[in-house]
């Protein structure tokens, strides 16, 4: 007989891996939510520090500093950083670059405070927000004067100033409204910018280039000289350098303001009779000396400038004056005046039509019928 086969056992299925699984998903996530954390952490504490190495140094003295062409934000930063006017310099690179303005940061001179935020010096940076200091160039003054003021406040060098103020063909090519000063010689004499540049309050910062100063003149000239003063100019005939010649020669010959539409009138009553305009001012240009009372020798120096030997007016101006003797000039007084001398102790003028009555007034105010 056959043995009855044996049936073999039937396996019991395996559980699943369910509670393993779990497991390891558990630990998954909180790896990752520990990887969050600590990332959202590093976050947090580098934003942290960032913000607390952009607040300000502290309290000191204002510092000036250049920032000069070529410069990058690295750089920058670190002689921010060195002059003490910011905590940390990787922080103000990162500041500069997370605003997007690190390659916007301006050339010149700044002064900034350790009191001020590292964004508020980048701002002023960004901004051009530039360091300067108060000049005032007087009325009356001439190229010459100009140059040693603006060398006594290390704007820049006198010599350097004066050779930049005589391209005029260069500026003229900027600034129409030079187009009338002449680039022939007279007696081996050039013209410069003599008259043209404003005399006014400026904010320079040290060792401007001189043709940004020259620039910065020009360009409020052309704000004074307004087109209505170019409409009156154009009225009477005249070009724009014949109105900046005889406003140069109203501004040094009258003290007060009430005297300079008189005395431009004499100035146009003697042009207009053919008669030297005989003024002691333009000789003292021609000279470079400024004296009081001329000896009638001093009266023939040669010159184009000398309004005692040559008619008409001076070959050019003699120096830059304010807006009061432009208008002087565009809108003169009408009278029949032909003469003027001037108080030698008060400086008031008194103006006569005759010569006999000059003569007088000469006697009495200078004690003298020089």
């Amino acid at each position: 007989m056959r043995k009855p086969k044996q049936e073999k056992p039937v396996k019991e299925p395996k559980e699943p891996r369910q509670k393993k699984k779990k497991k390891t998903g558990k630990i998954i996530t909180m790896i990752m939510l520990l990887i969050i954390i600590l990332g959202a952490t590093g976050v947090f504490s580098f934003n942290y520090f960032i913000s607390d190495k952009l607040k300000p140094v502290g309290e000191g003295d204002s510092v000036v500093i250049e920032i000069t062409e070529g410069s990058v934000i690295n750089d920058i930063a670190d002689q921010l950083a060195k002059k003490n006017l910011i905590q940390d310099a990787l922080a103000f690179e990162f500041l500069a670059k997370k605003q997007g303005n690190a390659d916007m940061i301006q050339t010149g001179y700044y002064e900034f405070n350790p009191s001020q935020s590292a964004e508020e010096i980048l701002n002023c940076l960004v901004k051009g927000d530039i360091y300067g200091f108060a000049v005032t160039i007087p009325e009356g003054r001439n190229i010459k004067e100009f140059a040693s003021i603006l060398e006594e406040h290390e704007v820049c060098r006198a010599d350097e100033f004066i050779a930049e103020t005589k391209k005029v063909a260069d500026y003229q090519k900027k600034y129409p409204i030079l187009s009338s000063i002449p680039l022939e010689a007279k007696d081996g004499i050039f013209r410069t910018l003599e008259g043209y540049l404003f005399p006014d309050t400026y904010n320079f910062s040290p060792n401007t280039d001189p043709s940004v100063v020259v620039t910065v003149m020009l360009n409020r000239f052309v704000e004074i000289y307004t087109p209505e003063y170019l409409g009156r100019t154009a009225e009477m005939g005249k070009t724009v350098d014949q109105i900046v010649i005889m406003a140069s020669m109203i501004e040094l010959e009258t003290k007060f303001d009430e005297d300079k539409a008189n005395a431009a009138s004499v100035f146009y009553n003697r042009l207009a009779a053919d008669q030297p305009l005989q003024s002691d001012i333009t000789v003292d240009y021609a000279r470079g000396d400024k004296t009081a009372i001329l000896t009638t020798e001093e009266t023939q120096f040669p010159s184009p400038y000398n309004t005692y030997i040559n008619k008409g007016l001076p070959f050019g101006s003699i120096c830059s004056f304010g807006e009061l003797a432009l208008k002087a000039a565009l809108y003169p007084a009408d009278t029949k005046y032909m003469y003027f001398v001037a108080d030698i102790n008060t400086g008031k003028i008194y103006f006569n039509e005759t010569y006999e009555g000059h003569l007088a007034d000469v006697e009495k105010y200078l004690g003298s019928s020089n």
